[in-house]
Formats: C-alpha cells, sequence, structure tokens
C-alpha cells in the first residue's frame, strides 16, 4: 500500500482516469491507489500481460474501481488516437489524465 495519503479521494469515485506507462514503476502504483480509491482505470501500455497481473491483485485485495488494460504504444501517435476514440466510445471520455509514459529517440550523444 502505498504512504501517500489522498484526502477527499470520493469525489473522484466511479470517474474514468487514464494512465499511461501502466504496466510498472510509478504508472502502476498510481494506478494502484486510483483503483484503492473507487477510480476506474484504462491503464495504458505496450505490455498489458502485467496490467492483467495487476487487475487480479486489485480484485482480491477488494478495491473499489477497476483496472481496463489497453495496449497502446505512446511513441505512435495514430495508436494514441486509436485510444482515446475507443476510451470516448466505451467509457464517454476521460476525467483525469497521468501522462506517465516514457518516449524517447535513442540517437548517439556525439
Amino acid at each position: 500500500m502505498s504512504s501517500i495519503q489522498f484526502n477527499g479521494m470520493g469525489r473522484w469515485a466511479n470517474k474514468t482516469a487514464l494512465v499511461t506507462g501502466c504496466s510498472s514503476g510509478i504508472g502502476a502504483v498510481i494506478a494502484k491507489d486510483l483503483v484503492r480509491y473507487g477510480v476506474n482505470v484504462i491503464g495504458c501500455a505496450r505490455n498489458v500481460e502485467r496490467i492483467n497481473a495487476q487487475i487480479e491483485e486489485y480484485t482480491s485485495a477488494g478495491y473499489k474501481g477497476k483496472l481496463i488494460p489497453y495496449k497502446c504504444d505512446v511513441g505512435k501517435s495514430s495508436e494514441i488516437e486509436e485510444m482515446f476514440a475507443w476510451i470516448e466510445k466505451h467509457h464517454g471520455g476521460v476525467d483525469i489524465c497521468v501522462n506517465n509514459a516514457g518516449a524517447g529517440c535513442m540517437t548517439p550523444l556525439l
């Protein structure tokens, strides 16, 4: 459980959040706390198998919200556009957006 305390999180219960980079690290911790407080989180990552393992953990812990996996590479604008269209169609949009995923271009420093 996170050591961060979320006062007043009840107002976000049953809202929809998008957390990019949700399969590990900071994104996974943010998603966990949001789900714990009743937020329905669309977890975006290239590796949705890790998100599926998180879903099992949150369900058995009795968390109030839901974690919904969505496979997306944020380095590809077409996939981002498809993801937001899917979210709009199936969830009516996003109330909270945590843009956590990293994207980079690997080139030689010199």
